[in-house]
């Protein structure tokens, strides 16, 4: 009986610690960060779902499936993917305005293969779908908003994985966003 008892009261107080710690580390899942503290932590958080708030500067004009958020400094850009999930878009009145999204941190890696199969597809493109290539909001993002064509690109691409392996041993470019699951423009008085 009294092995019994002791069980019960290990099993409790093991329940009551794991609480605990589950409860102190609750807040900062629930958390919302702001577009530096994302990009910044991203690395650790691939995966995981989080809620950030950023000044939508840009909707794409695909019929919204891409809202853009900026950091402190414009720098900074947090592309958002809208998923089935959330209706498949942002809406129009997000533009401009202070949103949160809530989403899963995901990485698209750009690696000499990735870059092979976009100039591919590029030297099979029309001349009209050439002029278009890259939204310059997307551009921003992936820091070649000054970069004015897809050859430049490409060569800034093998230059920064060239660098990046230099220094990191990585031979791959880590660009981070949000797969939305859903968003609200905050109340803000």
């Amino acid at each position: 009986m009294k092995q019994i008892l002791y069980a019960i009261v290990a099993a409790a107080v093991a329940l009551g610690i794991a609480s605990c710690a589950k409860s102190a580390t609750q807040p900062e899942q629930n958390a919302t960060l702001c577009v530096d503290s994302l990009m910044t932590e991203a690395p650790a958080l691939l995966g995981d779902t989080v809620t950030v708030e950023g000044l939508c500067s840009h909707l794409c004009s695909h019929g919204g499936r891409k809202a853009f958020l900026a950091g402190t400094d414009t720098t900074v850009i947090l592309r958002c993917e809208a998923t089935a999930e959330m209706g498949g878009a942002f809406g129009p009145d997000c533009a401009g305005k202070t949103i949160e999204v809530r989403g899963i941190v995901r990485e698209n890696r750009i690696n000499e293969e990735q870059i092979a199969q976009m100039e591919k597809m590029y030297a099979a493109a029309d001349t009209a779908t050439k002029t278009h290539e890259a939204c310059a909001t997307d551009k921003k993002a992936q820091g070649q908003d000054s970069i004015d064509t897809f050859e430049a690109r490409m060569a800034d691409y093998r230059a920064k994985i060239a660098a990046r392996s230099e220094a990191e041993g990585k031979n791959y470019l880590s660009f981070y966003y949000l797969e939305a699951i859903s968003y609200s423009i905050p109340d803000k008085k």
